[in-house]
């Protein structure tokens, strides 16, 4: 199946998302730590797998602050990414190399790690809640250890797309759609969730563009596409290039758990809601 409009969107959306919570919060924290090495046979053809105690990190290179690692130190000495076929999985915050590289090696790099990881489900809210259980990526103490791969981390973003409406807008088959995205933050304190609560009630108005799948920036193994971002990816850049389609946020409303509830749901985890509704102009029938 081809991209619909629905995938469009929901792309669009997580990388406004995570831009605009980075950007408009310093929502990051930026680590220095040893890698680990580990076996992953999803990755097959023999590669070599060195993971960090975190992930996601951040590889908008447009985040003022924030660190997009360029390369590694290997017993102490700098080595680009490339060397070795080495590539940073950002998503499972690892380093992947070629078959061939030792299993031995003392790594070490400076990254910066998102304060809220984010994720598209199609989950409903009870499950993301109740029924999940995740890992956490420690904010305070740095483990000597790598966060297994794959398993979503908390605190944590989870995004879905709730439904979509098309109403008659203008003679010629023009629609007004009318999209609605829920997300459920599960934050590790109070602040930490007032902060991102107050961040996304406040882009009501906002625009952004439709970017296609294809633009996606993360390829097959967590790296950057670099035949796409030569240079890096950056969202504003991304978002400016493709200004034909616009979706504009018309609700941003935010709720939360309070404590009594929420001690009986998830003792451990402040919890929240955003209900966007996203309006666009298109012509679904042609």
């Amino acid at each position: 199946m081809k991209p619909t409009f629905s995938h469009n969107l929901m792309n669009s959306f997580i990388l406004w998302f995570d831009n605009f919570l980075l950007k408009k919060a310093d929502a990051y924290k930026t680590y220095t730590t040893n890698f680990y090495n580990y076996t992953d046979d999803r990755l097959g053809g023999g590669k070599v797998v060195y993971g960090s105690p975190f992930k996601q990190w951040v590889y908008d290179k447009g985040i003022t602050g924030a660190t997009v690692p360029s390369g590694v130190y290997i017993n102490n000495a700098f080595v680009p990414t490339g060397t070795s076929g080495m590539l940073f999985d950002y998503d499972n915050g690892r380093v992947i190399f070629n078959s061939g590289v030792s299993t031995n090696l003392n790594i070490s790099g400076t990254y910066s790690v998102k304060e809220l990881n984010t994720y598209i489900t199609n989950d409903p809210e009870d499950r993301i809640i109740i029924e999940n259980k995740y890992e956490p990526n420690n904010r305070f103490t740095v483990l000597s250890n790598y966060i297994p791969p794959y398993k979503p981390v908390t605190p944590a973003v989870f995004c879905s797309m709730e439904g979509i409406t098309n109403d008659p807008f203008a003679y010629g088959g023009e629609d007004q759609t009318t999209s609605r995205i829920k997300a459920v933050l599960l934050c590790d304190s109070l602040y930490q969730l007032d902060g991102a609560l107050s961040v996304f009630s406040d882009s009501l108005y906002t625009v952004f563009s439709q970017i296609p799948m294809t633009s996606h920036p993360i390829a097959e193994f967590g790296s950057v596409k670099t035949g796409l971002f030569p240079t890096g990816y950056s969202f504003d850049v991304l978002d400016t290039s493709y200004n034909s389609q616009r979706f504009f946020i018309t609700e941003a409303r935010s709720s939360k758990i309070r404590d009594n509830l929420q001690k009986e749901l998830n003792p451990t985890t402040y919890i929240g809601f955003v209900d966007f509704e996203i309006k666009t102009f298109r012509y679904p029938r042609i």
